[in-house]
Formats: C-alpha cells, sequence, structure tokens
C-alpha cells in the first residue's frame, strides 16, 4: 500500500460528533486507506469474517515524533481505541457493541501492528462508498486534531468551495467548551495556519479563510456565523492562467502603442507590479477600446503613459 496516495474517506465520518486525539485519528484514517486498498480489485470471501490487521512501519512511525522511541502517543490510542465503545445499528434490527481495535503490538525497529474488530471491517466499508477523498500524507502530517478536522470540511466541501457554522454548531460537533473568542483563536486560527503553511510548502492543496457575520450589540457585534472559503491548487492555477492572460494582453497592447522594442513595455509591465494592477489597466484598456475613446486620440502614445503614471505609478522621467 502506497501512504500517499489520495484515499476515501466517508462523509459520514466527517459529518459525525467525536472527540479523538491526533494520533487515534490517525490510525482510523489507516483503516479507512487499508479497507479501500484491500477491496479495490473486489471484495474477497472471508473479508468479512476476520479481523483487520495494520501494520505501521517505524519509519512512518518516526515522521510524527522522532525523539518519541516507544511512540508512547501511538501506544494511548490503541489503548483508547480499544476502549471506545462503538455503537452500530444493523439494517435488520440487530445491533453490534464493539471496540475499534482489539489491541496492538510495537516490535522495536520493525513498527506496529494494530487488530481492527471484525465487527468493524463491514462498517468501513461501507463507508468508503460514501466518500470524501483525502489525502493521506496531509492527514497524517497534521499535528492539531482541528486541523484534521477543518482539512475534511475542506475535502468533504471542494467542490462547492465553502462551507459555514454558528459558534454553537461548530462547539457541538467538536465537543469543544469555549467561548466563541477561544474557538477562532485555539481551533480556526490554529487550524488556519497549519493547513496555509503546508499549502505553502506544497504538502497540501487546499487551505481557507474566513469571514464573520455580527451582529447585535456592542462593539462590532457579536459573531454570529463564520464563512469558510476553500482555496484549492486548482483553482490558484485557473487564476494564475487568467492573470497571464492579461499580462499578454497588456504587453501585446503597449506594444502596439510604442513599438515591440520600445523599453518603456518593461518599465510600465514594472509599474503594474502584481497581477491585480494588471488585471485592472487590462480592464481600463478594454474600455477605452470599447467606447471608442482611445481611437478618438491624436496622441496614443502620450495618453496611455499619462494613463500609467498618473494611475500606477510610471516614473515620469
Amino acid at each position: 500500500m502506497n501512504p500517499i496516495e489520495p484515499f476515501k474517506q466517508s462523509n459520514a465520518i466527517t459529518g459525525a460528533r467525536y472527540d479523538y486525539t491526533v494520533t487515534e485519528k490517525r490510525l482510523i484514517y489507516l483503516a479507512l486507506i487499508e479497507v479501500e486498498d484491500i477491496v479495490k480489485n473486489g471484495v474477497p470471501n472471508d473479508f468479512f469474517n476476520k479481523e483487520l490487521t495494520l501494520f505501521i512501519a517505524e519509519s512512518q512511525l518516526k515522521k510524527t515524533d522522532q525523539h518519541d522511541h516507544r511512540f508512547r502517543d501511538y501506544r494511548k490510542a490503541v489503548v483508547s481505541l480499544r476502549k471506545k465503545d462503538f455503537s452500530i445499528d444493523k439494517p435488520d434490527g440487530g445491533w453490534i457493541e464493539t471496540g475499534f481495535v482489539n489491541g496492538g503490538e510495537y516490535t522495536k525497529e520493525k513498527g506496529l501492528e494494530v487488530s481492527i474488530s471484525k465487527y468493524v471491517v463491514p462498517y468501513l466499508y461501507e463507508l468508503t462508498k460514501r466518500f470524501t477523498v483525502l489525502d493521506a500524507t496531509v492527514v497524517m502530517t497534521l499535528t492539531s486534531k482541528f486541523s484534521q478536522r477543518f482539512y475534511e470540511w475542506c475535502c468533504q466541501w471542494r467542490s462547492v468551495g465553502k462551507f459555514k457554522f454558528t459558534p454553537d454548531e461548530l462547539r457541538d460537533v467538536l465537543l469543544a467548551k469555549m467561548t466563541t473568542g477561544n474557538l477562532k483563536q485555539f481551533v480556526i486560527e490554529v487550524a488556519q495556519a497549519e493547513l496555509m503553511k503546508m499549502y505553502e510548502e506544497g504538502i497540501s492543496d487546499l487551505y481557507f479563510t474566513y469571514t464573520e457575520d455580527r451582529s447585535g450589540r456592542g462593539r462590532g457585534g457579536s459573531v454570529k456565523q463564520w464563512n469558510f472559503q476553500i482555496h484549492t491548487k486548482k483553482k490558484q492555477i485557473a487564476q494564475e492562467r487568467a492573470s497571464n492572460a492579461d499580462i499578454v494582453f497588456v504587453a501585446q497592447f503597449l506594444a502596439q502603442i510604442f513599438g515591440k522594442d520600445s523599453l518603456l513595455i518593461d518599465h510600465a509591465l514594472e509599474a503594474l507590479k502584481t497581477h491585480e494592477n494588471v488585471k485592472i489597466f487590462a480592464q481600463r484598456v478594454k474600455d477605452l477600446q470599447t467606447s471608442g475613446k482611445l481611437d478618438r486620440t491624436t496622441n496614443k502614445a502620450g495618453y496611455v503613459r499619462s494613463i500609467l503614471q498618473k494611475e500606477f505609478g510610471l516614473d515620469g522621467k
């Protein structure tokens, strides 16, 4: 199994209320990865009748904590998931009560083997049918449980591009007994900073920003809702392509006005500097062309140069 391949996580999990530690979530992610890997070419005959065995190589364990040579966080996670109750209602009216794992064994210099309850395996399989695509490298690297959860939501709502929570809704789904101010500081901003850092480092392909809806008394009112906007690499590429198209348009226009060998073209593009200013100038040119004003201007080069100097900071010398 390639641990860096994207895997599928059910929306039933991304929408669930839970309070797992970061390491517990990693083990659950690995279980879903393993199930997806096993059934990708068909479900084996005995798949639902036996425990699922996970093996995490020591090299992978070290990625999360190079200094803990006994991997105590994983030990705690195995203990906790063994004790946590999973209640499953069966379609025929029956039910299952089980722990997620039966146990685990760490072997020095080899890795950790974890046994997943056979009662959970069919449930995990069903969960993979309704999925959100996540990147295993990202979810295994995130250090905050809140970052993990926000990454799940960003992936879940990737195609929509946005999602929202009221403070009470966020408290409820995260089981977080915090004030609204602390939710913002210790949950949202922590997750935003970590996902942004991973995006900038090329580990993750998305991050989020947010705005607040406020109303009521007091300075600015109180937060009624947070609106989260998802930004993805695909969107960024599209935006850059659009900006590059503007640059090409502006460069061709300036060459037509000043001559293709004019040094003023480079100076003008330097004055515009940002893609946003290029876009604004490109729109200004299109408006001038559409209105016919540029065609009626005798000294076109002087007129365009004046716009660049007065509005975009072109050196007048």
